[in-house]
């Protein structure tokens, strides 16, 4: 296992004079690097909360609170695995504050404070200007807040870095560089997260893997694409903000073809177990108008760039791909398998339900294989 120093390429030497001038710009982005700034925030607003302040500004807010067992062992729990229910955020603060029981584990992950909007003014009176990022407020952050032993699997997220501030208590992160093979999946589907289908706890990945604690008024650059597992060691409240990156508008075009294409062949399947829990379903014409949105972003931040000839007929080729998902039914039945007579309806049903499931996780987890489509796409569509 890696020490964070080892990652850190000389950042700790710097003086905290030098880091506020524009650190996260013109370092940490650059140099793409795990760090950890230790007491970095300790006079920050939000570093000053307590779960009473929280529980008072939030009360009447509802969020989504997921609650399982804590993973020992080699593995770690999926999404699926744990329920989702709606509570009072107020409620769940105090909750927190007098929960003892180990054996299970309560987490209000990833809710964003733009649909907070029930909590007081206070809650949202706070930027991230110490880090040299102007008009980053509130609208642009996120809040984890959890008891002893609640996780967020190990996952890697699609768009920009991500800045995680520590409020209270402790979280351990494990974290591996994106060209670390984890056996990427995108089903059950989550937009903008590709999970981990091995068990990143057995040793062979754990001793590549650079593990961070971080306590009270500490901060974590976690840079794109890195793989991250993190834990609650303890009653724990972070928030956090995605730094955009000048490659996410190609990264985005491909999550749009990879939404369009898995909520194609996938959307007809009513037991939705390749949905990940609290992922809304949007409809054929919603995804479409994404992957055009995106095509069309993608190719105004790339109208200087003379790697895109049109050396392909222009066409809507976004049509293309959501006809042939459209068609997929037809295209099953050219299967041997559909048509085997000694194979009851329901057997052979989710044989090709297997059949597609492999070949849909094989495609939109490929990174070479995304970026070949949405090339071509971008190609087609270039005028």
């Amino acid at each position: 296992m890696h020490s964070v120093p080892e990652m850190l390429g000389g950042f700790q030497n710097r003086n905290r004079q030098e880091i506020e001038k524009d650190v996260f710009n013109t370092f940490l982005i650059k140099e793409n690097c795990v760090a950890l700034l230790k007491n970095f925030i300790t006079e920050w607003d939000p570093a000053l909360w307590d779960l009473d302040f929280l529980a008072e500004c939030t009360s009447g807010q509802t969020v989504t609170v997921k609650t399982g067992k804590p993973y020992s062992g080699d593995r770690v729990p999926t999404e699926s695995e744990c329920d989702f229910k709606q509570q009072d955020l107020g409620g769940f603060f105090r909750y927190l504050k007098t929960y003892k029981d180990n054996s299970t584990f309560h987490y209000a992950g990833y809710a964003h404070f733009a649909i907070l909007n029930n909590a007081t003014p206070k809650f949202h009176s706070f930027d991230w200007s110490w880090a040299g990022l102007n008009n980053f407020g509130s609208h642009k952050s996120t809040l984890w807040a959890g008891s002893a032993g609640s996780f967020t699997p190990c996952h890697k997220d699609s768009y920009g870095c991500n800045l995680h501030a520590q409020l209270l208590g402790c979280k351990e992160w494990l974290l591996w560089p994106p060209e670390h093979d984890l056996c990427p999946t995108r089903l059950p589907y989550e937009e903008s997260s590709t999970f981990s289908s091995v068990d990143v706890l057995k040793e062979t990945h754990v001793k590549s893997a650079v593990r961070i604690v971080a306590t009270p008024g500490d901060v974590i650059f976690i840079p794109k694409h890195w793989w991250h597992l993190a834990r609650n060691l303890e009653t724990s409240v972070s928030i956090n903000t995605w730094i955009d990156l000048a490659s996410d508008s190609f990264d985005r075009l491909k999550e749009a073809i990879a939404r369009l294409l898995v909520f194609s062949l996938k959307g007809s399947d009513s037991s939705q177990s390749w949905l990940n829990p609290g992922e809304e379903i949007s409809s054929a014409k919603e995804n479409e108008m994404l992957l055009k949105h995106a095509i069309s972003q993608c190719q105004h931040s790339s109208s200087t760039n003379d790697k895109l000839k049109k050396d392909l007929p222009s066409r809507n080729f976004y049509l293309m791909i959501d006809k042939a998902a459209n068609r997929s039914e037809d295209f099953i039945q050219c299967f041997p398998l559909s048509s085997h007579s000694s194979m009851s309806d329901e057997n052979r049903s989710k044989k090709t339900e297997n059949i597609v499931d492999t070949l849909l996780d094989i495609i939109v987890s490929d990174e070479s294989i995304m970026n070949n489509i949405s090339n071509a796409l971008l190609k087609c569509t270039h005028e």
